[in-house]
């Protein structure tokens, strides 16, 4: 006899794998349109962007999998997932800052450390390795239950 609640957890993770998949495509597409564009700022966030749908998807894949949201794979590819994010908002100003310094002849980067929106982007990446942190505990809680069990 099946689980109605693993059947709709299934159903739901199917959802949003295909969710993921999609945004993933759609900001791959977006990346490449950017560089045919000569956009290389707008483009290096967009391919952040579909790099990270295609984290989650994956992370959402082996959960749906195993059946065990605190499996080691699914830990990794949090701890990736956050430093993805983690990297992309100072590698998107970074890039920008090349580019319209090559625009301008060369002579104006711009860079900024303490620049809002990449530090709130920082942020939500070290609270994303924060959450992995939280896995880890729940990865040792279920070992030991497998082992009562």
């Amino acid at each position: 006899m099946k689980n109605p609640d693993i059947e709709a957890l299934n159903k739901r993770i199917r959802t949003d794998v295909l969710i993921t998949q999609i945004l993933s495509g759609v900001f791959a597409v977006m990346t490449v349109i950017r560089l045919v564009t000569h956009e290389p700022g707008h483009a290096c966030k967009d391919a952040f962007i579909a790099v990270i749908a295609l984290l989650t998807g994956l992370l959402f894949t082996d959960i749906r999998k195993s059946g065990k949201p605190f499996a080691k794979p699914v830990i990794t590819k949090l701890r990736v997932l956050a430093i993805v994010v983690m990297c992309s908002g100072y590698v998107s100003q970074a890039v920008e800052s090349i580019a319209a310094g090559m625009r301008s002849g060369g002579t104006n980067f711009a860079f900024r450390l303490t620049d809002p929106s990449s530090l709130l982007i920082a942020f939500v990446g070290i609270m994303i390795g924060i959450f992995s942190e939280v896995f880890v505990y729940g990865n040792a809680l279920q070992d030991d239950m497998d082992h009562i069990a």
